[in-house]
């Protein structure tokens, strides 16, 4: 017995001395990521050139990687698109946003923050606030990775309403006025917009806005398309006429008006011509 209980002790005095994973949300690497969000609210960015290898890669929400040179220019581009950045205030009481640092067994070292990113669009004037999640994985005293978890919109659409301010957004789109052929019964050209969605999803993945707009009295519809570039809208007018959509759609639609918006090219002006379009260019506003 006495054996026994010598035995168990032992065990459990060896578990004990066993190294285990921790958690800190105080130590110097935590405090580092605090002192990267103060800086980026302060417009700085010495401080993140010095802490981020240059050996770095950092991975988007949409899985695209970076090395440290495109990360800092998209940090530039960030404090460019945005004024009054803050973030909220982190007090490690895992009652709010938070930072902790994760040491595993193995040697690896990753830190996470859970915070908020609140700014106002120096382009649309608009406030955004939004969630996000970030890890950082170690490699002595500087960040080797960094993962972002957080959804890219506020970024994009402000950087498309600079672009269009600047003359050089890309994005173009179709305006379409149609009426509705006699003879066409209601329910069969909502069949046929069905099964021209459809298509658009399946073939057309630069094609970022497809609707159709119904007036009260279901005799005329407005088409609304937005590609991202003139190439794509291209694309569109190959997919169109050389596929089976183009019939049932004239013979479902009479084009009353066509206007091209955005800065298209010349190439996408020369093929839709025939359908009787009017370019326009954006001279005020902003486009997403």
């Amino acid at each position: 017995m006495k054996k026994t209980i010598l035995l168990f002790s032992l065990i459990i005095f060896s578990s004990c001395n066993q190294s285990v994973s921790r958690i800190e949300v105080s130590d110097e690497k935590s405090k580092i990521i605090q002192k990267i969000f103060d800086e980026v609210a302060a417009e700085r960015i010495d401080y993140l050139e010095d802490v981020f290898s240059s050996e770095m890669k950092m991975v988007n929400s949409k899985n695209e990687e970076f090395n440290k040179n495109q990360f800092i220019i998209g940090i530039k581009d960030m404090l460019d698109l945005f004024d009054d950045i803050s973030f909220d205030n982190v007090n490690a009481d895992a009652d709010g946003s938070e930072i902790e640092t994760n040491y595993y067994l193995n040697g690896n070292v990753w830190s996470s923050i859970w915070n908020n990113f609140s700014a106002t669009g120096k382009y649309t004037g608009q406030k955004v606030n939004f969630p996000f999640h970030i890890s950082y994985k170690w490699k002595g005293d500087k960040i080797i990775e960094e993962y972002q978890f957080f959804d890219l919109m506020a970024f994009e659409n402000e950087a498309n309403a600079r672009a269009s301010q600047n003359g050089t957004n890309e994005k173009v789109g179709f305006v379409i006025e149609l009426s509705i052929n006699k003879g066409s019964n209601f329910e069969e050209v909502k069949t046929l917009l069905k099964q021209l969605t459809e298509f658009m999803r399946t073939n057309e993945q630069e094609a970022y806005d497809y609707g159709y707009y119904i007036s009260e009295d279901r005799k005329r519809i407005t088409l609304v398309e937005k590609y991202l570039n003139s190439q794509a809208a291209i694309l569109h007018a190959d997919n169109f006429e050389g596929g089976s959509n183009m019939k049932p759609f004239m013979d479902s639609f009479t084009i009353e008006s066509f206007v091209l918006i955005g800065n298209s090219s010349k190439a996408l002006q020369d093929r839709i011509k025939a359908y009787g379009v009017k370019p326009r260019k954006l001279i005020g506003g902003w486009t997403n």
